[in-house]
């Protein structure tokens, strides 16, 4: 009979836990502001960029060095990124999302309304402008066509499909002054951050063998799969684009006037390139690759042969690279215990100068087809995305013989106090092979043992040491989350179920811990990571308290359902944990 009085007490402290009032935190958080993929003006007097200080993400300008931002757009499915014109220092495009698919929009930065360029249904992909400015090209993708397009950017906004003598062929432009053609060597890692470990050797650059070129083939044939288009060459006679198929990803040339496509990154096996980017002559095209490593890398192809050669591939992920104008200067950022650390290579001698460090965190990734870092035209400041451990994503610049980096916007974080988050703990888990997945962990001050979320994030949006609302919040409500990484260098391509069967190889280790309460996790599935989480399902089905999912990019039986846009998906987040962690 004593048994009956405990067994209520137990059930009245769960329902007690499961109904106290949400952290104040919470709100805070959905407040929380950001800025990224800023784009400076051709003349160097405007930076253009998205920002959700607004109450969305909307695009936005302010002077180049800093100030207020002025609201251009009030697009209400926001905008994914902006781009200015090369000719006009007034003109932007900008990629909103209207009804989920991307449209491009012409606008100013006097914030006049914003005028749709191709009526056209389906997704746009913005490309590249013609050195002049005149023309946009860009691709369309509606179901299972797709093609092509060129567009006049002026009044009448003339829309031309790139088909067989449609496109006039361009007068070529002169060739920029280019130094003799070296081979590359082997690139010396940059200095790493304080409390960083050193990366490994980097190894002999490697020249993949000339292949043979392939005849060129129908764009329809060319590019199925279709993921994102490339910039206009020099000459304005070629367009680069990049498709995925079954994961394996290419680059191919585009001949404008002749549409038709040759790949220019022929290769055996499945691998990664992305980012293209021409020299300033038009004879080498910079990409980021995996092919024939583990950890992505910048590669260049020489176009007349195909011949790739490996420009910088230190053993750690390189996430992004930009390339000055002139061709002078590459920046590169590259991961460092799940930091990000910045180095320039200057070209062609491929000598490393390190640049200065901005508070710990993390880059900003792009969208798909925009690079994270941008130079200026002059080549002088370089812009970028920053995330921290516990502060906003915003804004900040590289000053070439300036030694700091500068912070150019300051995003809203309301009664968000500098010590009001927990910040992300390094966590190594070990598996019975005797191997480890490294990760992440945001555990709580208090309770002394807490329950557990696992974290699942898809492999091009890794757990990193950076503010995430979903951690931040449960966290902020007593539940410690763990987010753990494939295992090899980070944005390593991993199979869903050879990452699931790490996974519950660690959660075993993790259910030892004096420290946590592992023993039936909340599993919250963000983007890609919803197809982990499905073969975790499929493996352990009553493994898990509950399953939620933030944006899933594929299905997922999940308990609820979010989107990182709403306001209120912290708060159904917290109160979904609570009840199925009671």
């Amino acid at each position: 009979m004593r048994s009956a009085p405990l067994i209520l007490l137990a059930a009245s402290v769960g329902a007690f836990a499961a109904d106290e009032p949400l952290p104040e935190v919470l709100r805070a958080l959905e407040n929380v502001g950001g800025a990224e993929g800023a784009r400076p003006s051709e003349d160097n007097r405007q930076l253009a960029f998205v920002t959700t200080l607004f109450g969305s993400r909307q695009a936005a300008t302010m002077p180049l060095d800093g100030g207020y931002p002025v609201q251009l757009t009030a697009e209400p499915g926001g905008l994914v990124a902006v781009r200015w014109s090369p000719s006009d220092p007034h003109l932007i495009v900008a990629v909103a999302l209207r009804d989920g698919k991307r449209r491009l929009l012409m606008l100013d930065d006097q914030g006049t309304r914003p005028v749709e360029l191709d009526p056209a249904p389906g997704d746009q992909l913005l490309g590249g402008f013609t050195r002049d400015g005149k023309k946009l090209f860009y691709g369309v993708v509606e179901g299972g066509a797709l093609s092509l397009r060129q567009v006049g950017m002026d009044a009448a906004r003339k829309v031309t499909e790139v088909k067989p003598g449609a496109i006039a062929p361009q007068s070529p432009f002169p060739a920029a002054a280019t130094s003799p053609s070296r081979p590359a060597t082997t690139v010396p890692a940059p200095p790493t951050m304080r409390g960083a470990a050193p990366a490994p050797p980097a190894a002999a650059p490697l020249q993949a063998p000339a292949p043979a070129r392939q005849a060129p083939v129908a764009l329809e044939e060319a590019l199925q799969g279709l993921a994102a288009v490339g910039p206009v060459s020099p000459d304005g006679r070629s367009l680069l684009a990049q498709t995925r198929r079954a994961g394996d990803e290419s680059i191919w040339t585009v001949d404008l006037a002749g549409a038709r496509a040759e790949p220019l990154t022929p290769h055996e096996g499945a691998a990664r390139f992305r980012l293209p980017r021409w020299s300033p002559d038009g004879r080498t095209v910079y990409v980021l690759t995996d092919a024939g490593r583990e950890a992505l890398g910048v590669d260049a192809v020489t176009v007349s042969s195909r011949e790739r050669r490996t420009i910088y591939a230190p053993g750690r992920t390189v996430e992004g690279f930009a390339l000055t104008d002139d061709g002078h200067r590459l920046a590169v950022a590259e991961e460092a215990n799940g930091q990000t650390v910045f180095s320039v290579l200057e070209l062609p001698g491929l000598r490393a100068q390190p640049l200065p460090q901005p508070p710990g965190g993390a880059l900003q990734p792009a969208p798909e087809g925009e690079s994270p870092l941008e130079w200026t035209r002059a080549g002088d400041r370089l812009f970028f995305g920053w995330r921290q451990a516990d502060d906003t994503t915003d804004v900040f610049a590289f000053r070439t013989g300036f030694g700091t980096t500068t912070r150019l916007t300051r995003s809203p974080r309301p009664a968000l106090g500098r010590n009001a988050l927990v910040r992300a703990a390094s966590l190594r888990v070990a598996r019975p092979d005797a191997t480890e997945l490294t990760g992440w962990m945001w555990k709580p001050r208090e309770p002394p043992r807490p329950r557990v979320a696992l974290l699942v994030r898809g492999v091009e949006d890794p757990v990193r040491p950076v503010l995430d609302p979903a951690a931040a919040a449960l966290s902020a409500s007593g539940i410690a989350v763990i987010g753990l990484n494939p295992r090899g260098p980070l944005l390593r391509r991993v199979p869903a179920d050879a990452h699931a069967a790490d996974l519950l190889a660690s959660l075993r280790s993790l259910r030892a811990r004096d420290d946590l309460d592992a023993r039936k996790p909340l599993l919250v599935a963000v983007g890609g990571g919803s197809a982990v989480a499905a073969r975790l399902l499929e493996r352990e089905p009553a493994g898990f308290a509950g399953v939620v999912a933030i944006d899933p990019e594929s299905k997922v039986e999940a308990g609820l359902v979010l989107t990182s846009s709403s306001r209120t998906d912290l708060r159904q987040l917290v109160r979904f944990a609570r009840e199925h962690l009671k």
